[in-house]
């Protein structure tokens, strides 16, 4: 909750600013970033202008899908993080398209065909950040393997021995059987 929480404030703050003081004038940062305001009403590159409501309701559904994962499995920190960095990106764009029919965008560099806002930001480095915690993995394809490790661990924690105690069942077995046949 706190980085869906942080990405939103974040976003919704520069939007303020990008709406109040760089729409009159735009500002250069570091010789690299443009700092100005532009509205979008569709998605990335102005695609589905024309389709408000159906791109308003499908980010809707798309953020209450990605907000119960959480309710249903168990994330470590960077999971979480960057997954609250879609969603709170997600909720900053949404808020912008329900308030004003566009989202303001306002950070474009040279050579770089768009403008965007933090909220783009935050997607795409939530997005990234979970394809490098899915190949981080070591036992991605594999739940046995991640069942073990859990065992384990929790063994470690519980002061329970984790070395498998086998005794020879098969000498046991071995015996009714052979008693049977003879």
């Amino acid at each position: 909750m706190f980085w869906i929480t942080l990405a939103f404030v974040i976003d919704q703050i520069t939007k303020y600013i990008a709406t109040e003081y760089w729409r009159f004038n735009p500002t250069r940062l570091f010789n690299f970033f443009y700092l100005t305001y532009a509205t979008n009403k569709g998605v990335a590159f102005g695609l589905f202008s024309n389709s408000k409501e159906i791109v308003i309701y499908l980010t809707l559904a798309i953020i209450i899908g990605l907000s119960i994962i959480p309710l249903f499995k168990r994330l470590n920190f960077w999971t979480n993080m960057f997954l609250g960095f879609i969603i709170g990106g997600a909720l900053g764009n949404v808020v912008d398209r329900i308030r004003f029919g566009y989202v303001v965008d306002f950070i474009t560099m040279p050579y770089w065909p768009t403008i965007y806002n933090l909220a783009d930001f935050f997607i795409l480095v939530g997005g990234i950040g979970i394809g490098l915690v899915l190949l981080w993995r070591r036992d991605i394809g594999d739940q046995r393997n991640s069942e073990r490790e859990r065992l384990e661990i929790g063994q470690i924690r519980s002061g329970e021995s984790t070395e498998l105690d086998f005794k020879d069942v098969h000498s046991e077995s071995d015996k009714d059987w052979g008693d049977k046949s003879q």
